[in-house]
């Protein structure tokens, strides 16, 4: 397990008076003693419970497991006890990394579906194949999912409602986030909200901000509805909130935008937010999705300790400072959750 951490570690983290990585067989020996209760092998991968499955691999979801034939067929997802929680042998594929909102997608003859966490089938599995650097299904994102049916991109809820119909002139759908999301359509921009009705674009903000309105003269044709039109907001990002002992994000009017889960949270930074559960931190996204999971150890970095300013789990330009070496180093990791230099 140290050996496939090593290998995702630039030579540059360890300085050379302590030693180098190109010396691998030494180097396996040193930072053996040399890691103080950083990731190490949590950096690679999260803790797998004992169970009679040969191959076990971790989720978007701590709490889950995913149980897999030698050829990478599902057979369960189990819990932490290695106990079968739920069935996937009828599947031909899961996606487990996209577990959000309770609802894991399948996939079976070539169609998607969702299956909650008791097993049960809550979106029946009669969707496309989503093509794409994205995978062949979306997860759930603001408890909405984009989906395609005859070809056609579309939008559902978690009940399998249409909220956005299906249109041959839909380019692509970006999954919801803070309410919103974005459609292209012959080489056009529009945004919806959660109802599918248009809205205003989030990251543009009013003209009242840059500049003077304009005042309306005498003889300007105006309708009553334009000129009583509120101002969009303009976009900011979540802010954490504590409440009944969990933390979870609220927007700038303080609606709750993420809900109130997590053992400790940081602020958003670069479009990602460190969040722990239990002893491990992993990184949500604007939308709420876990898009680095739980795998890094709290104990990891010391407490009340900052680097260049910043405190651990925090991005900055690009990095985000997970960990200690005995030796002063510092590690950290990409926006991959790849391990790599801090410097």
């Amino acid at each position: 397990m140290l050996r496939h951490f090593l290998s995702n570690i630039p030579s540059n983290v360890i300085s050379k008076s302590s030693l180098r990585i190109s010396q691998f067989s030494v180097a396996i020996g040193v930072l053996s003693s040399a890691v103080l209760l950083i990731p190490s092998a949590q950096a690679a991968s999260c803790k797998l419970p004992k169970s009679y499955y040969k191959n076990v691999s971790c989720t978007a979801s701590s709490r889950y497991f995913l149980a897999e034939k030698d050829f990478g067929a599902p057979v369960a997802l189990i819990d932490s006890k290695g106990k079968r929680v739920v069935d996937l042998s009828r599947y031909q594929k899961v996606d487990a990394n996209k577990i959000s909102g309770g609802l894991l997608p399948v996939l079976r003859n070539s169609h998607v579906g969702y299956l909650n966490m008791q097993g049960r089938e809550v979106i029946p599995v009669m969707y496309d194949m989503i093509t794409g650097n994205q995978g062949w299904a979306r997860p759930v994102s603001d408890g909405r999912i984009v989906v395609k049916k005859d070809g056609n991109y579309g939008v559902i809820d978690t009940s399998n409602s249409t909220v956005v119909s299906f249109s041959a002139t839909i380019d692509e759908i970006d999954d919801y986030r803070n309410g919103v999301t974005r459609v292209r359509k012959n080489s056009t921009t529009s945004w919806l909200d959660k109802n599918g009705n248009a809205t205003n674009d989030p990251n543009a903000r009013s003209s009242s901000q840059t500049t003077e309105q304009p005042t309306t003269s005498s003889n300007t044709n105006v309708s009553s509805s334009q000129s009583e039109r509120p101002t969009p907001r303009p976009f900011t990002t979540l802010q954490p909130r504590q409440q009944d002992g969990k933390w979870g994000f609220v927007d700038d009017s303080g609606v709750t935008m993420i809900t109130y889960s997590f053992d400790e949270a940081r602020a958003f930074s670069e479009q990602l937010a460190g969040v722990r559960i239990g002893n491990e931190w992993g990184f949500v996204n604007l939308g709420g999705e876990l898009v680095i999971p739980f795998r890094f150890t709290n104990d990891g970095v010391l407490a009340n300790d900052s680097y260049k300013g910043k405190p651990s789990f925090l991005f900055t330009d690009g990095k985000a400072w997970i960990g200690n070496l005995k030796n002063g180093n510092k590690m950290c990791i990409d926006k991959e959750g790849t391990a790599i230099s801090c410097e």
